[in-house]
C-alpha cells in the first residue's frame, strides 16, 4: 500500500487550534479531532493489520504559529514479516512555526519476526517553537514468546532548530547488534524522547523526577542538546515498567513546562 498523511494545524477565529488541511490514504486514517487542555488532539489510526513488505507511508504535518497539536494513536503499530527481499518504509516530516507546539505520543512500535523496516524522520522547528517527541520500540510479540526476532530496523532522525541541525540519529539494528542489551534486558523496551521548550532548563524539576525513577530494571538518561532542547532515553525490562515510565516522563515534562497535559483518552 502507498499511503500518506498530510495535516496542517492552525488557529481558528475563536483562538482554538483546528485542522486547516487534512488528507490521508490507507493505511492511514484519522479519527474526529477534539480539543483538550487547549490542544487539538488527533488520533492517527491504521485500520489494517499493520505494515507489510512493499508498504510505503509518508507523513507531512505542520503546526502554524500559536497552534497546539497532539498527534497520537489508539493502538500499536505492527511491522510484519518480510518473506521476500523488500521492506516496509515510513518517511515523516514535522514542522512547527514560532510559538507553535507539537507533541507526538504514539503507541508501541512492534516489529514482528522477520521484519525489515526503514524509517526516516525530519523535524523543523522555528525559533521559539515547542516539541515533545516520543519514539518507542518493543522487542516483538513477547506474549507469544517472540522477542528480537526481526531481521533489521533502519531508523534515521534529524531535528533542525532555527535552521541549525541539533539532532542526528542514524542506526541500523539487528538482533546480533543488540546482544549486550539483550543479555541485560531479554525483553527490553526502548524509547527516545526529545523536548524543546523555553521553560525547561538544566535545573527543571522534571530531571530530578526522572533521576528518582532509576532502578535495576529501568534505566533513564537525559542530556542537553547542542541548542535549545533535551534528549531522554528509556530502557525498561518489561512493558509494565516501560508504560509507567513513559507516562511519568510525559507528566513530568508537562508539569515543568507549566502546561496542562492533554488527555488521549487511553492508558
Amino acid at each position: 500500500m502507498i499511503g500518506h498523511l498530510d495535516l496542517v494545524c492552525g488557529l481558528a477565529s475563536n483562538g482554538l487550534s483546528q485542522l486547516n488541511r487534512q488528507s490521508f490514504r490507507a493505511p492511514m486514517h484519522i479519527s474526529k479531532p477534539h480539543v483538550d487542555a487547549g490542544t487539538l488532539v488527533v488520533n492517527v489510526v491504521n485500520p489494517t493489520a499493520g505494515l507489510f513488505e512493499g508498504d510505503e507511508v509518508t507523513c507531512d504535518v505542520r503546526v502554524e504559529s500559536g497552534a497546539r497539536l497532539l498527534l497520537t494513536a489508539p493502538s500499536a503499530t505492527r511491522a510484519h514479516c518480510v518473506p521476500g527481499t523488500g521492506e516496509a518504509r515510513l518517511a515523516q516530516h514535522f514542522a512547527v512555526q514560532k510559538e507553535g507546539w507539537l507533541e507526538i505520543w504514539p503507541e508501541l512500535f512492534i516489529p514482528q519476526a522477520g521484519t525489515r523496516y526503514r524509517q526516516k524522520t525530519r523535524i523543523d522547528l522555528d525559533n521559539g517553537a515547542g516539541l515533545l517527541f516520543f519514539e518507542t520500540l518493543a522487542p516483538g510479540r513477547v506474549a507469544s514468546g517472540e522477542a528480537f526476532e526481526f531481521q533489521w530496523l533502519d531508523w534515521e532522525t534529524d531535528i533542525f532548530y532555527a535552521g541549525e541541525k541539533v539532532v542526528r540519529e542514524k542506526y541500523r539494528i539487528s538482533p546480533d547488534s543488540l546482544r549486550a542489551m539483550i543479555a541485560q534486558f531479554p525483553t527490553g523496551y526502548y524509547a527516545s524522547v526529545f523536548l524543546f521548550h523555553a521553560a525547561i532548563t538544566g535545573t527543571s524539576a522534571c530531571w530530578r523526577a526522572l533521576d528518582a525513577m532509576q532502578e535495576e530494571s529501568l534505566w533513564i538518561g537525559h542530556s542537553a542538546l547542542r541548542r535549545a532542547g533535551w534528549s531522554v532515553k528509556i530502557l525498561a525490562a518489561d512493558s509494565v515498567r516501560f508504560r509507567k515510565a513513559l507516562q511519568a516522563v510525559r507528566q513530568s515534562c508537562h508539569e515543568s513546562m507549566g502546561s496542562e497535559m492533554p488527555s488521549v483518552r487511553r492508558n
